[in-house]
């Protein structure tokens, strides 16, 4: 019975120390168990933490792009309307520049047309007023006739232009 007993107390010892060093190993597992548990819940909540932000950082940036556009797209637009108004203000000024060298055109011609008739009957009265049928020439003119004479034929000839540009000016003023 000593050996029994000797037996059992062996057993207990060993069971104790087993229990004992099996329950620190348990104690063990269960520690390292709850640490990668831990850890791997700190992993999850990390990511997640970093996967929303990166998700509300990737959504801020299509709305800045979105609206980047928009703004680009306003911007051409107003360009555009500038430019258009632009070219359209520049053509009628065109149109008005045209306009007004046409007309500028039309009354410097009829200007034209009434100085060259005046011009035209003037020369015409003038030819009217020399006799035709004499031909002078001044220097066979002058061989022939007296010193007196010719001062007279000057002073004559000088008078009737005289005259010719007196009733010029009291017909048209304008031309003075």
């Amino acid at each position: 019975m000593i050996k029994k007993e000797k037996e059992l107390d062996m057993m207990s010892k060993t069971n104790d120390q087993t229990k004992s060093g099996h329950v620190k190993q348990i104690c063990q597992h269960f520690l390292a168990h709850a640490d990668s548990g831990l850890a791997h819940r700190l992993q999850e909540e990390e990511f997640a933490v970093h996967f929303d932000r990166n998700r509300t950082h990737r959504h801020e940036s299509r709305l800045g792009v979105k609206t980047a556009r928009g703004v680009e797209e306003e911007e051409k637009k107003e360009y555009f309307a500038k430019q258009l108004d632009f070219y359209q203000q520049k053509h009628k000024i065109e149109e008005n520049d045209i306009a007004l060298a046409r007309k500028l055109q039309e009354e410097m011609k009829i200007k034209s047309n009434s100085v060259d008739r005046t011009d035209h009957n003037s020369h015409h009265d003038s030819f009217n007023d020399q006799n035709p049928y004499e031909e002078i020439d001044d220097s066979t003119a002058f061989d022939d006739i007296s010193s007196d004479e010719q001062l007279a034929r000057i002073l004559q000839e000088e008078e009737q232009l005289l005259a010719s540009a007196n009733v010029h000016s009291h017909v048209n003023p304008k031309f003075r």
